[in-house]
């Protein structure tokens, strides 16, 4: 019973589950200055960058890394 009870939420949570979409192959830009206060293009590009973006919603970017 209580299998049950534990698998109709998680199986309807799985099959509501919107993919989330995000950007790959990330690359800072090599022409930034930092001595210099310029426009020297954005600072991160990468492929996918607006496939995740959504107008009228916040829009979060989250680096992870670990040393």
């Amino acid at each position: 019973m209580r299998m049950k009870t534990l698998a109709l939420p998680l199986l309807l949570w799985a099959t509501l589950a919107v993919p989330l979409c995000g950007a790959d192959n990330l690359r800072l830009n090599p022409r930034l200055n930092y001595s210099s206060d310029s426009q020297d293009g954005p600072l991160i590009t990468g492929d996918h960058m607006d496939d995740g973006a959504m107008q009228g919603q916040p829009n979060y970017v989250i680096f992870y890394g670990e040393g």
